[in-house]
């Protein structure tokens, strides 16, 4: 993923509709990514943009047939995707971005732009998803949690499977953070839309 001064980043100062935060590894430590989906009428298409590698682009088309495959339990309407495109960019296009673990927060993102309901501001994750909805572990979970730190985020969603990795962390990110650990996609939804 992209290399940027992780205080360069901008965290809302409001909760946003369709904006929710990734946490991701890069060769020189953790970064944040900022989400944003948005729906706009259309003929049904998923638009990618933002320099995504081939895996992020994978993990939005799992979000995204998750998402429709679950409506009624996500809350959405029957007729949400009706004649409408679904656009999910990833910001500072310049810098590729590639990976699994994005797939937490690409749904979150979507989930709240369908719904229009926004994702907490202070909440960042990470965790690979599965067409059943289920949340994978994730590599590089120090990084990723000292750049939510320094980033100002107070809650981190983490896959489940990653908890033992959690005992392993500094004491001083573990003090600053409070970890949500997610088995699956309703855990995720659950802690990051704002009811």
């Amino acid at each position: 993923l992209g290399i940027k001064k992780i205080h360069d980043k901008r965290i809302e100062k409001t909760n946003q509709i369709g904006m929710a935060i990734g946490l991701a590894w890069t060769p020189v430590g953790g970064d944040i990514l900022n989400i944003e989906t948005t729906v706009l009428q259309g003929k049904g298409e998923l638009i990618l943009t933002g320099h995504l590698g081939d895996v992020m682009k994978e993990s939005a088309r799992a979000a995204l047939s998750y998402t429709k495959a679950n409506m009624k339990k996500l809350g959405i309407k029957a007729n949400a995707f009706d004649k409408r495109d679904i656009h999910i960019h990833v910001p500072e296009g310049a810098i590729k971005k590639d990976g699994p673990s994005a797939g937490v927060s690409i749904i979150s993102s979507l989930v709240s732009a369908v719904t229009e309901k926004p994702v907490s501001r202070d909440i960042a994750m990470t965790g690979e998803i599965t067409l059943r909805g289920n949340v994978l572990a994730i590599g590089g979970l120090k990084e990723k949690t000292l750049a939510a730190k320094r980033s100002g985020i107070k809650r981190v969603i983490v896959p489940k499977k990653n908890e033992a990795d959690i005992q392993e962390l500094p004491k001083e990110i573990k003090q600053s953070l409070e970890f949500i650990l997610a088995e699956h996609v309703e855990d995720v939804i659950k802690h990051a839309i704002v009811r």
